[in-house]
């Protein structure tokens, strides 16, 4: 049980590093843009757009919704390849602080004692 309450104050001390937020930040951007550009361009409703760039910045791509104009298929390139980046970079900022809290918990764990004075400093 400890194992899950370690995964959760890591994954809720994830979300709230700032580096995480503004990552999170610039993804749902990017999406909203997206999204207005083929709300615009195709003629989607809003929240099927949202949906398209969401599924495609995660690299998902069920087809369901695909550009039919050329416009509109250039401009899905674009913010795949920005998309994608930015994703990623956000997926992996997460995991790392998760990671580093998991690793520091188990520090702990291992050596209870270490914060004590006269303790061996690593």
């Amino acid at each position: 049980m400890q194992i899950y309450a370690t995964l959760f104050r890591a994954v809720i001390t994830a979300f709230r590093n700032t580096r995480v937020q503004a990552l999170m930040l610039i993804c749902a951007l990017i999406a909203l843009v997206q999204a207005a550009i083929f709300v615009w361009l195709e003629g989607w409703r809003f929240l099927d757009a949202f949906y398209f760039a969401v599924v495609s910045m995660a690299t998902v791509g069920y087809g369901d919704f695909v550009p039919q104009t050329s416009l509109g298929k250039i401009c899905a390139m674009g913010f795949l390849l920005v998309g994608i980046g930015v994703f990623v970079l956000t997926v992996s900022s997460i995991a790392q602080v998760i990671l580093q809290q998991v690793v520091r918990a188990e520090e702990i764990f291992d050596h209870p004692h270490d914060d004590e004075k006269g303790a061996d400093p690593r």
